[in-house]
């Protein structure tokens, strides 16, 4: 009786929620970041990487309304926002290790402007975008291998990079040229250029000083 109970409840049940994979509710980043590292093994590369060249550690971006990466005193750290809740917050944390992952990238890129060898903002920019394009595709890898390990993920881990998938079925990496064109429309390609400004005044400051320097 109580068997065949569960079966009419279970055929009751919404075709959504019999497909929806499980994510686990994390108390903290630290844990959602060893959960990954089991589940994925692109994520355990790209992180026992990270682990290998600077270390990184968990806080909190203030100024941003996602998440972001960097480099401080050598050591890797990846900062979100408090806002960020859920399988949203596990799929950013997944970016932003693709971002951390390629920092040797983004430092390759910014190193010839703190040193005044390059001066060409917009070069720049585009640059640090298309290394950020490349995590996307290294992001939806994991997307994969999670999906493999757990089932369908919920939708709160795609929709915040594609405004029109709503799974992984249906989310496929845009065309450069949109991509593109969407991160300067939305107003990220601007971080980059004032980025740029940034490190130009930083050269020109070393520059100034070093002559200085060279007069007493």
């Amino acid at each position: 009786m109580k068997r065949s109970f569960f079966l009419q409840l279970f055929l009751l049940l919404p075709l959504e929620m019999l497909k929806a994979g499980v994510v686990p509710a994390f108390t903290n980043d630290v844990a959602a970041d060893q959960w990954l590292r089991q589940q994925s093994p692109s994520y355990l590369r790209m992180a026992q990487y990270v682990d290998s060249r600077w270390g990184f550690e968990f806080g909190v971006a203030t100024n941003s309304p996602g998440g972001l990466d960097y480099l401080k005193d050598g050591k890797g750290h990846i900062d979100l926002n408090e806002r960020l809740k859920g399988t949203h917050r596990v799929s950013v944390i997944v970016f932003e290790m693709t971002n951390l992952y390629q920092q040797e990238r983004h430092e390759e890129i910014t190193t010839p402007v703190r040193r005044g060898e390059q001066q060409d903002a917009t070069k720049f920019a585009m640059l640090r975008e298309a290394v950020e394009y490349d995590g996307l595709r290294l992001h939806r890898e994991v997307l994969v291998e999670l999906e493999q390990k757990v089932g369908e993920l919920p939708p709160e881990m795609i929709t915040w990079v594609s405004s029109t998938a709503t799974n992984l079925t249906s989310y496929a990496l845009p065309y450069a040229y949109d991509y593109f064109k969407a991160q300067a429309k939305g107003g990220h390609t601007e971080h980059y250029y004032r980025l740029f400004k940034k490190h130009a005044v930083e050269a020109a400051d070393a520059k100034r000083n070093q002559t200085n320097g060279d007069m007493k």
